[in-house]
C-alpha cells in the first residue's frame, strides 16, 4: 500500500486560485501587460543637443579670440611694398607671443598699427593686465579701429645707427649683409633709432611707405613677428 505524506498531497489540500486575484497576478510576474517605454526624440532631447551645440560653439569662439589676441593672427597683404619676399594677397602668420619676452631684432619682419607714432595706436595699459585687455578689445574691433596693420622689416634696432648708400643698407658703419631678397632704389640717409623703437623699411624699396619718410615705430605699436606664409599653398613658407 502506498503511504503518502503526511496531511495528504498538495492537490487535496491547496485550494484553486482564481484568475486574477492577487496571488494570480503575482505568479504572473513578468507576463504580465507591459508597460509603454517613453517615447524618445522629445522636446527636451531637442533642447540638450541645442545646448551642446551652443556650448561648443561659444567655447570655440572664446579660444580662437584668445589665441588671435596673445598667440597668432592672420593677416593678408594688401600691397607690392614687400616683394619679392611677399606678395600681394598672401596670407601670413604673426607671432605675437615672442616680443612679450624679447625685443624685435634685425631682418624680422613685423606687423605693426600705421601711424605708429600717434599714441592712439599704442597698446593701451599701465600694467598687463589692462595691456591684455586692449589686445582682447582689439581682436573683437573694440580699439585701434582706425589703426591700419603694415607690415615691414626691421632695418636697425635702439642705438642703431643706418644708413643708405646709394641704395646699400649700411648699419653702425658696416654693409648689411641682407639674407633676403630686396629691390633697391638708390636712395641715401641717415638715421639713429632711438631707445625703445625700431627702424623698418619694405623689401620693394622704390615702393614702400616706410621710416625713411615718416619715423620709427614704437615697440607700443608693433602687433606681432610674421613667421610664415600660409596660403596660398604653393607659397607656404617660412619668413
Amino acid at each position: 500500500m502506498a503511504v503518502s505524506p503526511p496531511g495528504g498531497s498538495r492537490e487535496e489540500h491547496e485550494p484553486e486560485e482564481k484568475a486574477g486575484s492577487p496571488a494570480s497576478r503575482a505568479r504572473e510576474g513578468e507576463s504580465g501587460p507591459a508597460i509603454p517605454a517613453r517615447r524618445a526624440g522629445g522636446r527636451g532631447d531637442w533642447y540638450a543637443a541645442a545646448l551642446e551645440v551652443a556650448v561648443l560653439f561659444i567655447t570655440a569662439l572664446v579660444l580662437a579670440i584668445f589665441l588671435q589676441a596673445f598667440f597668432i593672427k592672420p593677416f593678408i597683404i594688401p600691397s607690392p611694398s614687400m616683394e619679392p619676399t611677399l606678395q600681394e594677397g598672401d596670407r601670413v602668420l604673426v607671432d605675437r607671443l615672442t616680443y612679450h619676452f624679447r625685443k624685435p631684432r634685425k631682418g624680422e619682419v613685423i606687423v605693426f598699427r600705421f601711424n605708429p607714432n600717434d599714441p592712439a595706436n599704442a597698446t593701451q595699459g599701465g600694467n598687463p593686465l589692462s595691456r591684455s585687455l586692449d589686445l582682447l578689445a582689439e581682436v573683437l574691433n573694440i580699439t585701434h579701429q582706425e589703426a591700419m596693420p603694415f607690415i615691414k622689416r626691421v632695418v636697425g634696432v635702439e642705438g642703431d645707427v643706418v644708413e643708405l648708400r646709394e641704395g646699400q643698407l649700411y648699419v653702425n658703419g658696416e654693409l648689411y649683409q641682407a639674407d633676403y631678397e630686396y629691390v633697391s632704389d638708390g636712395s641715401n640717409g641717415r638715421w639713429e633709432v632711438p631707445t625703445g623703437t625700431v627702424m623698418v623699411m619694405g623689401d620693394n624699396r622704390p615702393n614702400s611707405n616706410d621710416s625713411r619718410r615718416w619715423g620709427f615705430v614704437p615697440y607700443a605699436s608693433i602687433i606681432g613677428r610674421a613667421v610664415a606664409i600660409w596660403w596660398p599653398p604653393s607659397r607656404w613658407q617660412g619668413l
